[in-house]
C-alpha cells in the first residue's frame, strides 16, 4: 500500500498459485485487496484505487490479460472488472515491466526526468518507456517491449518467435546459456567446474568468473554488455532520452555491468552531438512494480501524487 507522498505503508507477498487457473488467482487478488482496505481503515486512511501489474501482453483500456506465458490458461482474461466490482474502487491494469518503469520514474532512479527508458534484465528482458512524463503504451498498448529489439539480424531464435532479439543474447538466462554452449563445444573455462558439479550456471557465475580473469566468461559477459549498449544507442537515436536505467537481477552486478555498458555505448554512439543519456542502475529493486502500479492507480483515480523531483 503506497501513499501519494511515495511512502510505503503496507506490503504483502503471497504466491500467485497460477496453476489453479484464472478464477482462483482473481479470487486471491480480491482477497488481498480486501486485506489492504482493512489495513487502510486501521490507519485512518482511504483506499482510493488499486493498481495491478501483470506479465505478458495486456489490454490496458479493456482491463484484460491477453496470453502471458507463465500464467497457463489465461487468454483474454478480464481482470479489472471483477476486482473493481468486489473492492469498490477504481482498478488499473498494466504490464508488470511498465509498472516497474513507472515506479523508478516516480520514486527511484528516474525521478526528476521527463523522458526515460528502463531495461529489466532477468530471465528475459522487459522494459518500458516514459515520454514527456507519461508511460508510453503505443497504438496497440504493447510499446516498450525492449527485449525484442533485434540486435543480430537472423540471429538466435528468441522465445517470442523472432530471431536475433536482445533477450536471446543478453538476458540473465541467455548469458548463462551462451557460456554453457561454449563449454559444451570444448572451450576451457573455470565455469566448467560449476557445470560438472551439476549446478545451474547463472549470469552471476559468468560475471564473477569474468572479473577473476576467465577468458570464456569475459568473452560472454562483454558480448552481453556490448549488445545492451547497442540497444541503448538505438533507444537514444529513436527517443532522445534523458536517462536509461538498467534493472532486474543482473543489475546486482553493479559496476561490473554498468562500466562496460557505458564504455561500449561511448564507442558506438556518435561523438559530435552532446545528447547522450545517463545510463544508471535502478534503485527500487522488487518494490518498483508495486510502487509504479500504485502511481498509475492514483493518477487514474485523480489523486494528486508527489512530484518526481530530486534524483541525480
Amino acid at each position: 500500500m503506497v501513499a501519494s507522498d511515495q511512502s510505503i505503508l503496507e506490503r504483502r507477498v503471497i504466491p500467485t498459485e497460477a496453476s489453479a487457473g484464472p478464477e482462483h488467482v482473481i479470487r486471491r487478488v480480491i482477497d488481498l485487496s480486501n486485506d489492504f482496505k482493512q489495513a487502510a481503515s486501521r490507519r485512518g486512511v482511504r483506499l482510493t484505487g488499486i493498481g495491478i501489474g501483470a506479465p505478458g501482453s495486456i489490454r490496458a483500456a479493456r482491463g484484460t490479460v491477453v496470453s502471458p506465458p507463465n500464467l497457463p490458461g489465461w487468454t483474454e482474461v478480464a481482470l479489472v472488472e471483477p476486482v473493481s466490482r468486489a473492492a469498490g474502487v477504481p482498478v488499473t491494469l498494466d504490464n508488470d515491466a511498465n509498472a516497474a518503469v513507472v515506479g523508478e520514474f516516480w520514486s527511484g532512479a528516474g525521478r526528476g526526468t521527463r523522458d526515460m527508458a528502463m531495461l529489466t534484465l532477468g530471465t528475459g528482458i522487459g522494459g518500458g518507456v516514459v515520454l514527456n512524463g507519461a508511460l508510453w503504451r503505443g497504438r496497440h498498448e504493447n510499446a516498450g517491449e525492449l527485449g525484442h529489439k533485434i540486435v543480430i539480424p537472423d540471429g538466435r531464435v528468441c522465445k517470442c518467435g523472432q530471431r536475433g532479439c536482445l533477450e536471446a543474447y543478453a538476458s540473465a538466462s541467455t548469458t548463462a546459456q551462451r557460456a554453457c554452449e561454449l563449454i559444451a563445444g570444448g572451450k576451457r573455462s573455470s565455469l566448467a567446474d560449476v557445470v560438472s558439479r551439476g549446478e545451474t550456471l547463472t549470469s552471476k557465475h559468468v560475471c564473477t568468473a569474468a572479473r577473476a580473469g576467465d577468458a570464456l566468461a569475459r568473452e560472454v559477459w562483454e558480448e552481453t554488455c556490448r549488445l545492451l549498449a547497442v540497444a541503448c544507442v538505438n533507444l537514444q537515436h529513436t527517443l532522445n532520452l534523458e536517462r536509461i536505467i538498467l534493472a532486474g537481477g543482473m543489475s546486482a552486478a553493479g559496476d561490473d555491468l554498468l562500466r562496460p555498458v557505458r564504455e561500449h555505448f561511448g564507442r558506438q554512439m556518435w561523438a559530435d552531438i552532446g545528447d547522450r543519456p545517463e545510463i544508471v542502475l535502478a534503485e527500487l529493486g522488487n518494490d518498483a512494480g508495486f510502487v509504479g502500479a500504485a502511481y498509475l492507480a492514483m493518477k487514474h483515480a485523480g489523486v494528486a501524487v508527489g512530484a518526481t523531483t530530486g534524483g541525480r
